[in-house]
């Protein structure tokens, strides 16, 4: 008995002692978010309390400590490039889509014409369809671009 409450004490003081340790106060650098579209990036990095970024275009990186007087700056950079990315997805995929409906055009000009000439207003009207979503993404992704490349030059000079 009095050997069970000698190991429960040491147990228990075991438990103790690895619980209360204190908590490393050396520097330490996570990595809170990064993206890249189009040659434009960047990455936020915390250190303690402080926020520094890496805004580059094309490999030239600058690093960047975050103030009061930048963090607008900072934050439409990274808007400007997350949402390029998803534009040019968006792009990608409706210029997809039109090429799926000229293959399909043509593979129904070829096997039976008087079905293709029945179609020919969905067709048109589909192919309206994906040629206006490809404009209007190239547009934004021109102007996000734009945008991208105004704040990085606020931000690097």
């Amino acid at each position: 008995m009095k050997k069970c409450i000698l190991l429960m004490l040491f147990s228990f003081t075991l438990i103790l002692s690895a619980c209360s340790q204190e908590e490393d106060t050396q520097e330490y650098s996570e990595s809170i978010g990064d993206e890249q579209s189009l040659g434009y990036e960047y990455t936020v990095l915390k250190e303690q309390n402080k926020f520094s970024w890496k805004v580059g275009y094309k490999g030239d990186i600058s690093i960047i400590e975050e103030s009061a007087a930048n963090q607008d700056d900072l934050v439409n950079f990274m808007n400007a490039v997350n949402d390029s990315k998803l534009v040019f997805a968006k792009l990608i995929i409706s210029v997809s889509y039109l090429l799926i409906i000229i293959i399909t055009t043509l593979i129904l000009y070829k096997k039976n014409r008087k079905m293709l000439k029945d179609s020919g207003v969905v067709i048109t009207m589909l192919s309206g369809i994906a040629i206006y979503i490809a404009f209007k993404a190239s547009f934004d992704l021109i102007s996000l671009l734009q945008d991208a490349k105004y704040y990085y030059l606020i931000l690097t000079n």
